[in-house]
């Protein structure tokens, strides 16, 4: 894989092509094996070429750039504890709104019912948002539900 250099003989010595694409096998696989699970999931999710998935991800980005201009917007004028509140909180709902959906997406094939699993990220954020001094729950209940209006704006320009 690197080329040396022999000073003495002033000649370049080139390793053989069999090293090169060994090396390369090597650090494919290392590179599959470092990967976390969350990127594993991801890949996962864009690898699919359907059209729930489509939606997941086009709702999940209206979402996030909805939470971002909100938690902005706040920030600059309401104060920086207000924006982050909101930030968590929109952070938070978008998890919620991840978790719904792959919970969605296994009825029928997987289960019969929805599972209760999400319910925990908004009793968490309001554990967390009144146990850590430097959020409000208000502002962050209030970010939690950004998912909505993002999800209602997607639906209704259709």
């Amino acid at each position: 894989m690197f080329t040396s250099v022999d000073s003495n003989r002033k000649k370049v010595e080139h390793p053989s092509t069999e090293n090169v694409q060994f090396s390369q096998s090597l650090g494919n696989s290392i590179i599959k094996e470092s990967k976390s699970g969350i990127a594993t999931q991801l890949e996962n999710l864009l690898s699919k070429n359907d059209e729930y998935t489509k939606l997941q991800l086009t709702i999940f980005g209206i979402t996030f750039i909805a939470s971002i201009l909100v938690a902005s917007i706040t920030g600059i004028f309401l104060g920086f504890t207000f924006g982050l509140s909101i930030l968590t909180g929109a952070i938070a709902g978008i998890f919620y709104l991840r978790l719904l959906a792959k919970s969605v997406g296994k009825l029928g094939k997987e289960s019969t019912g929805v599972s209760k699993l999400q319910l925990l990220v908004p009793v968490c954020l309001f554990i967390f948002a009144s146990k850590l001094g430097s959020l409000d729950i208000f502002p962050a209940m209030i970010g939690f539900f950004i998912y909505k209006p993002a999800i209602i704006f997607y639906f209704s320009r259709s």
